[in-house]
This record gives structure tokens, sequence and C-alpha cells, in this order.
């Protein structure tokens, strides 16, 4: 029998677990009523002589059926494993302490290789996360932060608030002994002495110093009400970051590492009450002089075009706090050792 020369492409490629084209299916059996043999096929179309063997012995071409996934010691905690997972920061170690207390058997290597499609799903995420700029005077970003400083002889947990100007990257800096509303304030406060004004909106993370409640998209908040009525009483507008999407501050979180690597790492305070003033020494002289690792100019020079807003006009903020006293009988109230009297309805 004449055999028909047939030419083909280079390679006519097998799907998942060897399956074909159908193109290909019925290749492999017209070249075999031409009287190919089989190994002469597979070699021809480049292919596996069991894939050959397979199509000759299907009357019609067979779709490819993806098998059911196989039972894991983590089937039933996927859908926990996927909610938490972010909330941990992809920690494994983490998420097989919570498992184990849920009654989990298996050992770590099972967690970790869950993990690991959903940890590089996210850092394919944050690569692809374009950086945000923002016009001179428009937006800045605050954040608090916390390290370990050596004032005297002791080794001290210190809080530290930053605000850095979007646009041209100018920091103010300031230690604190906690994070109360009072601080944050009086922090602003200081910041906006510093920069000479303050810019149109203030971005933040989620503390409840800023905000009570929210839901995930931002379309309801609770703001917490003494940080609302500051805000407006100067006329910026607050802004909040996402739920877990850190990234969305990142002028701000650089800002922290950069104090705490470049200030605070290695050097010595004689007092708590020196760090400020050491701080903002350095603040003029180094950080702001510096050649920013983004804009590739120093802050001092793009500062002149922030044009920030004045808030020289206004007094400083009064922050009051509610005291709540009961009224006695007598319609009396007890406010430091002093009474008062009050309306009896």
């Amino acid at each position: 029998m004449t055999q028909r020369m047939v030419s083909f492409p280079q390679k006519l490629l097998e799907g998942e677990s060897g399956m074909i084209t159908c193109d290909t299916w019925g290749m492999i059996r017209a070249l075999h009523r031409q009287g190919w043999a089989q190994r002469k096929i597979a070699r021809e179309l480049e292919v596996d002589p069991k894939t050959v063997r397979r199509a000759l012995g299907q009357e019609t071409r067979q779709a490819y059926r993806r098998s059911a996934p196989r039972a894991t010691l983590l089937t039933g905690d996927e859908a926990f494993l996927r909610r938490r997972v972010v909330e941990v920061d992809y920690n494994a170690h983490r998420l097989l302490e919570e498992l184990r207390t849920q009654g989990y058997r298996g050992g770590y290597d099972t967690v970790k290789l869950f993990v690991r499609p959903l940890r590089a799903e996210r850092d394919r995420l944050v690569a692809a996360t374009l950086r945000f700029e923002t016009a001179p005077g428009r937006q800045s970003q605050v954040d608090w932060g916390s390290t370990w400083a050596q004032v005297g002889d002791t080794r001290l947990r210190v809080h530290l608030f930053v605000m850095v100007l979007g646009y041209s990257r100018r920091l103010y800096a300031e230690f604190t002994p906690e994070e109360t509303v009072a601080s944050l304030l009086r922090c602003h406060e200081h910041a906006f002495d510093w920069f000479g004004g303050l810019t149109e909106e203030i971005l933040y993370d989620n503390p409840k110093t800023v905000v009570l409640k929210r839901d995930w998209a931002g379309r309801v908040i609770e703001w917490n009400p003494q940080f609302w009525d500051f805000a407006r009483y100067y006329g910026f507008t607050p802004r909040l970051c996402r739920p877990y999407r850190a990234q969305t501050k990142g002028k701000v979180e650089s800002g922290i590492k950069y104090v705490k690597r470049s200030f605070v790492k290695g050097r010595p305070f004689p007092t708590q009450e020196a760090m400020n003033p050491m701080v903002q020494d350095w603040l003029g002289s180094v950080a702001d002089q510096r050649i920013h690792g983004t804009t590739f100019r120093k802050p001092a020079e793009l500062f002149p075009q922030e044009s920030l807003r004045s808030h020289r006009s206004k007094p400083p903020y009064q922050l009051t706090t509610p005291i709540v006293r009961v009224v006695a009988r007598d319609c009396l109230v007890t406010v430091d050792t002093n009474r008062y009297s009050v309306p009896s309805a």
C-alpha cells in the first residue's frame, strides 16, 4: 500500500494528563487508516505512543475529566484558612497552633504547603500595586510605631508618631509614652507647627483613636468623636486605608522604619525628655537633607512646592474629656470636691 506523506506542524501539544486536541485525535486515526504504524504516528506527531494507542481505541474522542480533589487533613478547614491567613500575615506556624485547638492532627508541612501559593499570590498582587503619588499639598500620612531605646541606663519601649508629606516626603517625628487620643491630637498640632501648615487630607490606618467601627469597603464609618471634631476644627479630610492593606500608606511606613534605623538604633539618650529635641535636630540636619530613594530629591528642596494650608489663625484645639457623674436627690453633682446644682428635669 502506497503511503502518502503529510506535513505537520513542528509539534502538536498534548493537554493535561496526556489529553490531546480534537484535531490531533482525528489525525492519529486518519494516519492509522493510511497504514502508518503506531510508533511512527507517535514519532511524527511528537506524542506518547500510549496516547496514540488510546486514541485508536476510542470511537469518539473522550473529553478530559478532572478527577475529584483528593481529601487531605485540611479538608473542611479551607474556608477558615483562606480567611485567617490574611489576618495572621501568612504565618503557617500561627495557623498550625490555631488548627490544633480545633482538633487538627497533621504536621506543619501540610499547612505550609497550603499557605505557599496564597503567599505567592499576595506577593504578586503587592508587586503589581502601583505607587500612589499625590500632588503638592494634597495628602500627608500618619501612623504610630514603637521601638526600644537606650535611655540612660535603662532600655525603654517608646511610641513613635510620624507624619510624612506625600509629595516632598518631609517628615515630622515625635516620641510619646502612650498612643491615646490626646497624644495623637497633640502630635498633629506639633506637626502642623513644624511644617507651618497642613495638607487637604490625611491618610490613616484604622486605630481606635481614629475610627471606632467601619465596614470593609469604607462606606459606613463610625469615627472617634474626639478625632472627628479635631478634623473638622482644622478643616482636613481624614482618609482610611483598607483593612490589611498596609502598603496603601507605604510612605509613612517607610518613614517610621527610617527613623527607627537611622536615628534610634545605636543612639543613647540621656533622658526621655531629651529624645524629642534630639530627633527634631536630626530631622532638620539629616532627614530633610538626604536624597530620597523614590523622588531622588532632598525633601527640603521639594518642600517649598507643598503649598500647605495655614493653621495659624486658629488657637490650639482644646481637648475635653467627658466626665460622668450621678445626680444626687438634691440635684447636686460633685466634681473635684466641688458641688454644683443642675436642673431637676
